[in-house]
């Protein structure tokens, strides 16, 4: 279960993890992450339950882990604080049901629409341990992982199957939000999303040197 909206006083422990973790004044496509982690996956951006697949899965977590989620975009402070006296941050158990976290995102702090599921331009997700972490950005509809250990990648690939390098990524779906651009994403947008977070080739480099095989198909494009 959650405890709700983090206090002004507890705020400070979560921001000390997260800063630890995320470049919190960045944005896509520069590399977030203060760790260079071994893998980095994208998918589109979501705040829904199904990031509980991975908060669920005992390779990512214990049962015991607590997981925090905060807003970064708009400001904790000088917005949710300001206009609500409320912090858009969560801290909850790896345990969380899937109906609590959905409940637990659309919580209002005052205003419906300013609820984490409507009004969190860019999120952060990570466990305390700081094994993993995740960054999800509304604008280009992003959101990165960003872990170490091959068997992370092989869950996220050949079980849940829609986590893809940057490179992959661009063609799936990040190209979706350039319209006027005939779907596709600006070079000065996509060259460094690749050079980042990795292509296609830089992924399979990896898979291969954990001994990771992919399963026929896992690729949306591969049929082209």
């Amino acid at each position: 279960m959650s405890e709700g909206f983090l206090s002004i006083d507890n705020y400070s422990r979560v921001t000390e993890i997260i800063q630890g973790a995320f470049h919190v004044d960045y944005l896509l496509p520069q590399y977030v992450f203060k760790k260079n982690y071994k893998f980095t996956l994208l998918r589109e951006f979501g705040l829904g339950s199904n990031l509980m697949e991975i908060i669920h899965d005992g390779r990512f977590c214990s049962q015991t882990d607590i997981i925090l989620l905060s807003v970064l975009d708009p400001n904790p402070i000088s917005y949710f604080y300001k206009h609500f006296g409320k912090i858009n941050s969560f801290r909850f158990g790896a345990n969380i049901t899937d109906e609590e976290y959905s409940t637990l995102v659309q919580l209002s702090p005052g205003n419906d629409a300013d609820a984490l599921l409507y009004h969190g331009d860019t999120v952060v997700w990570i466990p305390e341990h700081a094994d993993w972490a995740i960054w999800g950005q509304r604008d280009p509809e992003i959101t990165v992982i960003g872990f170490d250990d091959p068997a992370l990648a092989d869950f996220l690939l050949n079980d849940v199957g829609y986590w893809f390098d940057a490179e992959t990524a661009l063609k799936v779906f990040a190209g979706m939000p350039y319209r006027s651009n005939g779907y596709k994403a600006p070079e000065d947008f996509a060259r460094p999303l690749i050079e980042n977070y990795g292509s296609r080739k830089d992924l399979e480099r990896k898979l291969d040197e954990a001994g990771i095989r992919l399963k026929p198909g896992i690729w949306a494009d591969e049929a082209e």
